[in-house]
């Protein structure tokens, strides 16, 4: 069922990224970048108040904002000639560099995690803290032309914490076939 469900977002992101591609084609005149930001940036914030998330600006980089939804923090960044938002969720989850084995479960489930969502899940190395960690990313494209946005971005963030559910879940099975063995 899982499996489904990401593919139905799948392919409505997708649906969605083609036509912001054909509206981004479509139009003939030159596009002010400043514009664009502020659209798109003040379009997503607006977005963000109406779903009850509070936020607050980036101080040194204007184009960083950061948000908790469902007690959880993100952070987006808007580029200056994009209509996407890229949305992170870092250091969610961690696992200690001498644990081989938890390591090596938590790669495997997030290769599973990656194709079984709308979201991209990745680990850094962090050689001070001599831990592997877990950030999931997401690329949506946001503008006023699309119909019901509040539902679009709560889709979209719901779609990490299913990231996180199934790889606390692949880690969970993978405990135990190695307890089994």
């Amino acid at each position: 069922m899982e499996e489904i469900i990401g593919v139905v977002i799948f392919a409505i992101v997708v649906g969605l990224m083609t036509t912001a591609w054909e509206y981004i084609k479509g139009r003939n005149k030159k596009i002010d970048n400043k514009k664009i930001e502020q659209d798109t940036r003040s379009l997503f914030l607006e977005t963000l108040t109406k779903i009850g998330c509070q936020y607050q600006l980036g101080e040194d980089d204007d184009t960083r904002i950061f948000f908790d939804y469902q007690g959880e923090s993100f952070f987006a960044n808007i580029d200056a000639e994009s209509i996407y938002v890229h949305i992170w969720d870092t250091h969610w989850c961690q696992v200690e560099l001498s644990d081989i084995d938890e390591m090596s479960r938590l790669r495997k489930t997030i290769n599973r995690s990656n194709f079984s969502t709308g979201v991209t899940t990745v680990y850094t190395i962090d050689n001070d803290t001599k831990t592997m960690i877990v950030h999931t990313k997401s690329i949506i494209p946001f503008m006023s032309s699309m119909p019901g946005l509040e539902v679009y971005l709560r889709v979209g963030l719901n779609e990490f914490f299913r990231a996180h559910h199934i790889i606390e879940v692949e880690m969970h099975k993978l405990r135990e076939q190695e307890q089994d063995a």
